[in-house]
This record gives C-alpha cells, sequence and structure tokens, in this order.
C-alpha cells in the first residue's frame, strides 16, 4: 500500500507541477522543466562546523516562522501551502524518509526545502541527485536540495536566510557539511550559493526526458558518467 500510495502522490505532484509552470510561463515553461539537454548543473558545498551560526534576521524581522514539517502536520492540516504542488509533494517526500522544512507565516507555508543525512542514525536514505552528480555524502553530511519560495514572495531575499537557519540546525544536530547543486542557468540560484560562499564542486552536465535523467561529467575534465535513471 505504501509503495501504491507514493506512485500515486508521485503522478499527482508530476500533474500540478504540469499545471503550475503552464500557468507561470506557458508551454515553453512546461518542456523547458521536462525536455533538456547537457544542462549545466554545479554541485556545491559547504563546511557546517567552523562557520559561525548565523540568526537570519531577515525571518524574524518579516514574521517568517521557520519549522520542520511533520506527517502529522499535513494531516491535520496545520499548515496551508500556497503552491498545491509543494503540499502533495511534502506527504510523498516525508515518506520516503526525506525531511522538510518551511518558512511559514501565520498558517501558510510560503518556501519549502528538503534535506537528506544518507548515512546518519537508522536506515540509510537514498536520493537519486547524489549519484546523478557525483556527490560524495558521507556520515554527517547533509544534502539539501529543491528549495522553493512561492512566487508572490520571490524578490523578498528570502533565500540566503532561509538556508541559513537549515544550516544552524544542522550543525546543532551534529552535521559537518551541507551539499547541494544549482543550474548554472537559474543566476539567482548561482548568485545565492556564490554570495554564501559554497565551494563548488565539477560541473555536470544533465539531460532529461519526461522521468528519465543521465548525467555525465564535462568532457575534458573527467571521463566518468551516471547511468541514466528515473526521477521525480
Amino acid at each position: 500500500m505504501k509503495l501504491i500510495s507514493l506512485m500515486f502522490e508521485s503522478m499527482l505532484v508530476a500533474w500540478y507541477q504540469v499545471r503550475e509552470a503552464f500557468e507561470e510561463g506557458g508551454l515553453k515553461n512546461v518542456l523547458r522543466q521536462r525536455f533538456f539537454w547537457k544542462r549545466k548543473a554545479t554541485p556545491v558545498v559547504m563546511g557546517l562546523l567552523d562557520a559561525a551560526p548565523t540568526p537570519g534576521r531577515i525571518l524574524q524581522d518579516f514574521s517568517y516562522q521557520f519549522v520542520e514539517i511533520k506527517l502529522d502536520h499535513l494531516r491535520n492540516k496545520k499548515w496551508i501551502f500556497s503552491t498545491a504542488s509543494r503540499g502533495v509533494k511534502a506527504s510523498r517526500n516525508i515518506k520516503k524518509g526525506w525531511r522538510g522544512f518551511a518558512l511559514v507565516m501565520k498558517n501558510q507555508v510560503v518556501g519549502d526545502v528538503w534535506c537528506v543525512i544518507p548515512c546518519g542514525e537508522g536506515i540509510p536514505i537514498h536520493h537519486s541527485d547524489l549519484g546523478m552528480l557525483g556527490i560524495p555524502c558521507g556520515k554527517k553530511d547533509a544534502y539539501a536540495f529543491d528549495m522553493y519560495i512561492s512566487p508572490e514572495h520571490r524578490g523578498e531575499n528570502l533565500a540566503a536566510p532561509f538556508h541559513r537557519s537549515l544550516h544552524n540546525l544542522l550543525r546543532t544536530e551534529g552535521c559537518s557539511k551541507v551539499y547541494g547543486f544549482y543550474w548554472d542557468d537559474n543566476l539567482p540560484a548561482l548568485w545565492m550559493h556564490r554570495i554564501m560562499k559554497f565551494k563548488e564542486l565539477p560541473k555536470r552536465q544533465v539531460t532529461r526526458f519526461l522521468f528519465y535523467m543521465k548525467s555525465e561529467f564535462i568532457p575534458g575534465k573527467s571521463n566518468h558518467s551516471s547511468q541514466g535513471q528515473h526521477v521525480s
């Protein structure tokens, strides 16, 4: 039953994402998200133990809360997602063992970000990005991914303090490094990671066709490539 539930939620997420992409940018935006060839991606890493905690004052100044999303919260509708696909994705992700964190204003989720600690305590947790991007996420390392800010709250400079709030929490839990990645053609994400002083790892070029994705190192820098796989 759990597998069937995850499959259904993945299909529902895909449907919402296509609809939302069309509403934001039309058919061209839908195709851009589901079909691309050799799109450049840059994996990144930041050490957490040597960095001083940063409070991310802007979150308090604008009355945002930084909270962890729990399955009970979703079932009891404690938080309302401003974007439909994010609410469905949250349920699916938590069932996979991934941890979600949200920016909340009153009871509305205006942004969320996801995290896995693959080699933490308990059963190892997998994420396909790690193999696809060649990220060596080891014991007490974390991988943060899929950060989203709802369209009506973009431009408020929330991304960096949102990340810092996550880093502070991971540091208190004993994580030593946090990995991530950004698309090179996503200029806001590129500059945010550079301003926050993430270390850039060898770039990858990624080809995607619907749910199938394959990546490889940029030619001339390495001969290694990853196998294609299905992604959500």
